[in-house]
């Protein structure tokens, strides 16, 4: 059932995706080969993106996905994020607004919730594309270890104009040494495999992540779709915490084995060079 008519209205000026557009329902009519549409869990962390984070809801909520947990960890924001969440309340599973010890916790809290068979992460201000949620459930078959991500687009702040980025297949051994950055809000896997965040970490808790699940014999399958738009504006972490950014990362590569490290270099020139003999 169509759900754009049922929640708030957009706010004045607002049109298109996902203001007044949807999925179309009839999209999920026929299910998958595994038989049935998985029950999807999306947790979204949020702290102070008020100014976004109805964009966000608007894009999992208009999925129209008939399997979803939705689930928003917010960490006490002072903006006007509470408020736009409790008019959205009545189509969340779980959210909570309160003091937390950082991103990781909030994931940490919000997966501890989850149920779903398969896992998904949105920050608060990015947001997904549509028919996003289709195209990964279609991919998914219970009981495989696959770890999936599809392209995105980049957004500048509210510019309209969208930027594709469109991402390589990559081998299995390029997420175990870490050679590849999958976009978390690309990204998605099984329940089955899900293991905690690492709250130590502010910036790459993605890349740890998914390259203990590749270490772990969870094997990447790219989804050639645009998922999501990732937003780059002023207040994002990754334009304010940089230097946080740079450390962690020299420290994570610092801890890996030692004969990690050439497969790490291995992977990165083996993508420069796929990159150069990729049609345009």
């Amino acid at each position: 059932m169509s759900l754009l008519q049922k929640l708030p209205p957009s706010p004045p000026g607002r049109t298109g995706w996902p203001w007044t557009e949807e999925t179309s329902p009839n999209r999920y009519a026929t299910p998958p080969a595994s038989g049935q549409w998985p029950k999807l869990s999306i947790v979204c962390p949020s702290f102070r993106q008020g100014r976004f984070i109805e964009e966000t809801l608007r894009s999992v909520l208009l999925q129209n996905y008939p399997a979803l947990e939705f689930i928003v960890i917010d960490g006490g924001s002072d903006d006007e994020t509470v408020p736009i969440l409790k008019k959205y309340a009545p189509w969340l599973a779980h959210w909570e607004s309160e003091p937390d010890r950082g991103q990781s916790h909030a994931l940490n809290k919000g997966f501890a919730r989850a149920t779903g068979e398969l896992f998904g992460w949105i920050n608060s201000d990015d947001y997904y594309l549509p028919g996003a949620f289709a195209a990964i459930a279609a991919c998914y078959r219970p009981g495989r270890r696959e770890l999936f991500f599809g392209d995105y687009d980049v957004r500048v702040s509210e510019e309209p104009a969208l930027r594709r980025v469109r991402l390589l297949p990559a081998f299995a051994f390029q997420v175990r040494v870490g050679g590849r950055i999958l976009p978390s809000h690309a990204t998605f896997w099984p329940r089955l495999v899900h293991q905690p965040f690492n709250e130590s970490l502010q910036f790459i808790m993605d890349t740890d992540l998914f390259k203990r699940l590749g270490c772990a014999g969870v094997k990447p399958r790219h989804v050639p779709q645009s998922i999501s738009v990732f937003r780059e504006h002023a207040a994002a972490k990754t334009a304010t915490l940089d230097q946080v950014a740079s450390r962690e990362m020299h420290a994570w590569f610092d801890a890996i084995p030692w004969y990690y490290k050439p497969l790490h270099r291995l992977s990165r020139a083996l993508d420069r060079l796929r990159q150069l003999c990729r049609k345009p």
